[in-house]
């Protein structure tokens, strides 16, 4: 349903924006810029935060931000932001147009958590959020670009299925503390993402690069996994 949902956002946002062509500035969208930011701590501390008694702990919060840490360190070294800028610059403007929509929408922590937690939960709490964010530009592409903007919902989709599928057939291995940390370092970049809007790229961030956090969330939750069972 979640993918469904913003496969569905997209397609209807780029279309919507199509006919107010050069109507829509992509610029202005400060105010969703600080609700994606205010959306994103709640959400962060809602995944690392448990309440027991009258005290406040976590068990999640070191692993994510080890793994953020890491993953940022890394995703800077290996270019990935300015790679994936690179791939959207065709000659072909339509062409052009679907590889930045489809990196837009396609890259992004909740692109990945969300799918996962639909997969091991049952749960289209990120990708209704995903929604959420993703409509407003939606629209922003489509008066940009044209109708072209609602394609790269098939592989924004696409990739989403693929995730979802994946998480759905090693779900034993993802627990409650590890898709509650995947969904927190989901909502860092998610933050990010607003940063970058509301300052309007004058002291950007390269929330793209911290997307191999994911990954050493996995990563350590194995490591961890196994140390238990010697």
């Amino acid at each position: 349903m979640g993918i469904f949902a913003n496969a569905l956002t997209i397609i209807l946002g780029g279309f919507f924006g199509s006919k107010r062509r050069n109507k829509e500035n992509a610029k202005e969208y400060r105010i969703l810029s600080i609700g994606i930011m205010i959306v994103s701590l709640v959400g962060f501390f809602e995944n690392v935060y448990n309440v027991q008694g009258e005290n406040i702990v976590s068990k999640n919060l070191i692993i994510v931000i080890f793994s953020y840490l890491l993953g940022s360190k890394i995703g800077e070294l290996l270019l990935i932001e300015d790679k994936l800028s690179n791939l959207g610059k065709a000659s072909n403007k339509s062409l052009n147009a679907f590889l930045d929509a489809t990196l837009f929408f396609g890259i992004g922590g909740l692109q990945i958590s969300g799918p996962v937690l639909l997969a091991v939960n049952n749960d289209n709490s990120q990708l209704f959020m995903k929604c959420f964010v993703d409509a407003p530009f939606a629209i922003a592409f489509g008066a940009a670009y044209g109708k072209v903007v609602s394609l790269s919902a098939l592989p924004v989709a696409a990739i989403q299925v693929l995730i979802a599928l994946i998480a759905y057939l090693f779900s034993s291995v993802f627990s409650n503390e590890l898709t509650a940390q995947l969904c927190a370092t989901g909502y860092i970049i998610l933050f990010f993402s607003g940063f970058n809007l509301i300052t309007d790229g004058k002291y950007k961030i390269n929330n793209i690069n911290m997307l191999p956090s994911i990954f050493f969330v996995i990563l350590f939750n194995f490591i961890i996994s196994i140390a238990e069972r010697i």
